[in-house]
């Protein structure tokens, strides 16, 4: 069911795009971007590497956003008291794993809605 993998891979995705954003950009606003985006894709990413069902889907992408989500916060917060990384951690470690959620429907929603294919259509009957 976990596909350890793809979860590491969503995993890795998430912390550097989020690393990358916070670190590297400076604007407020493009940060907040790559920050909400980053479990987003790392779910996307480990929902496509997994494959499988929604269930698949929902849990890779979740634990893998929602992990990477949690020790992002325990890398850009580094400097300050325990107390407020640890709450911090975890309210994002809880958004992470929604949004990688998110990110993991939308793989798997995707791949089905390729697959379905149309009846091709059967000319006219000559009479």
């Amino acid at each position: 069911m976990v596909n350890w993998s793809a979860v590491g891979i969503g995993f890795v995705v998430t912390v550097v795009l989020e690393i990358v954003g916070i670190f590297l950009s400076l604007n407020a606003a493009v940060s907040t971007f790559i920050g909400v985006f980053a479990p987003i894709i790392g779910g996307l990413i480990a929902a496509y590497w997994a494959g499988g069902s929604y269930r698949e889907g929902i849990t890779n992408g979740g634990l893998a956003a929602g992990m990477g989500s949690f020790i992002a916060a325990f890398i850009v917060l580094s400097g300050t008291s325990l107390m407020p990384i640890i709450i911090s951690a975890v309210i994002s470690g809880v958004i992470g794993v929604v949004l990688g959620i998110i990110g993991g429907l939308v793989w798997i929603l995707s791949k089905k809605q390729g697959k379905e294919k149309v009846p091709p259509e059967k000319p006219p009957e000559e009479d």
